[in-house]
């Protein structure tokens, strides 16, 4: 990412002093730089991090301002200042205290709904919503993580995401990590709702890879925020198709994530390199809630359908509709397209919303239409409905992925 440097001298002294301090009384990983922190979405002076139990004796007034780094670290606290009860003296325990990340993590502190001690609202929708346009489900971080609703729910462990990084031997994470540093930065992670152009060729985002994982002296390098460097899906793939999104009605020229008529992938961090890049893309991915290693996926011309696999085929792969449906090209998809980053109301983390289909639901299997029906006709076309050859001869009716998964080669 690009640093861009700050005018010092005009900041107000409360400022100063809530970025200054924190910096230099805390041993963190890397340097927090002034100038990445006053850029992100918690150092942000109008809606960054803004603690409304937060009071700072020795600020004018009493109170910290909006985006002072006190709000999370108490570094006025008579009663953590010196002792540093819960590390990096925060004002909570930063891990997992209970042994559960799911359900008792620092992040939580705030990116929940009843209890957050964030003043004012903050909600997080899911990416089915705020870059799909679908109707709302999961409001907060939390309830993402821990979905309480949808006949088969799913979300990322944080247990295994940790886990996974640390028997991939990443350098600089622990068992003492807080397991959403994975994917993002607490000092550096942008507000990327609503999409906003970075002034470096990608746009705001709130991602960081794990492999760049900041370790001194480099300051961390966030993932879709620079063009020419393989951060946007524009630049993995020349026939990325942007699904639309929803509108009512369905409006051809409106594409996600932006709701705009972009749909080659110009706007959109990569997140096939992102995902895969040390997770996804490796052999020993383990899933608690499935009990088993997942699947290995390959997006490479040799590798799924779905992937760059496609964009090499001769003619058109499957039975698709708009915007898919063009004879001469060949289409490849972001893991975004059909997966949630956090949680769903659907099982593997399958989005609500797909290329302008809302209130999508994967059922129990046994359903009438087959599990995952209601899913994959959001970009597939299944002539002959539940009469088709494919289930008439089945009871109860067979779910898509017992054929049709991540790595099939051919339709």
């Amino acid at each position: 990412m690009t640093i861009r440097s700050i005018d010092l001298p005009f900041w107000p002294a409360s400022v100063l002093l809530g970025v200054a301090l924190p910096m230099l009384i805390l041993t963190l990983t890397a340097p927090v730089q002034a100038s990445i922190y006053s850029n992100s979405a918690h150092g942000d002076l109008t809606f960054g991090v803004n603690r409304s139990t937060a009071t700072c004796e020795n600020w004018p007034g009493g109170q910290c301002v909006i985006g002072s780094c006190a709000h999370c670290h108490d570094t006025f606290d008579p009663n953590l200042c010196g002792n540093d009860t819960y590390g990096l003296l925060l004002f909570a325990a930063n891990n997992n205290p209970t042994a559960d990340p799911q359900a008792d993590n620092f992040c939580y502190e705030c990116h929940k709904g009843s209890g957050s001690v964030q003043a004012g609202s903050l909600a997080n929708d899911t990416y089915s919503t705020n870059f799909g346009g679908g109707t709302p489900t999961f409001t907060t971080i939390y309830d993402a993580f821990n979905p309480a609703t949808g006949a088969t729910p799913s979300s990322h462990n944080l247990a295994d995401v940790l886990n996974h990084v640390i028997e991939e031997e990443i350098v600089g994470f622990t068992i003492n990590t807080n397991p959403c540093l994975v994917c993002h930065d607490q000092h550096a992670s942008q507000r990327n709702y609503p999409v906003m152009p970075s002034g470096s060729g990608g746009v705001l985002t709130a991602v960081r890879r794990p492999i760049d994982y900041p370790s001194p002296p480099t300051p961390t390098n966030l993932w879709g925020d620079e063009s020419g460097s393989n951060e946007l899906m524009s630049e993995f793939a020349a026939n990325y198709q942007a699904p639309y999104f929803k509108n009512d009605p369905l409006d051809p020229n409106k594409f996600e994530p932006n709701n705009d008529s972009t749909g080659d992938g110009s706007n959109l961090p990569n997140f096939k390199n992102f995902c895969l890049s040390n997770c996804h893309g490796t052999s020993r991915v383990y899933s608690t809630e499935h009990g088993a290693e997942l699947t290995k996926i390959d997006w490479t011309a040799t590798g799924d359908q779905h992937g760059r696999n496609h964009e090499t085929a001769s003619g058109r792969m499957g039975y698709t509709i708009a915007p898919y449906d063009n004879l001469n090209k060949n289409y490849v998809l972001s893991c975004t397209d059909c997966h949630e980053p956090h949680g769903s109301e659907n099982e593997y983390l399958l989005r609500t919303s797909v290329n302008g289909k809302d209130n999508i639901s994967v059922p129990t299997i046994g359903d009438v239409n087959g599990n995952w029906w209601d899913f994959c006709t959001a970009c597939h076309v299944l002539t002959g409905g539940t009469t088709m050859y494919h289930r008439k001869y089945s009871s109860p009716a067979p779910s898509c992925p017992t054929c049709h998964y991540h790595d099939f080669i051919y339709f």
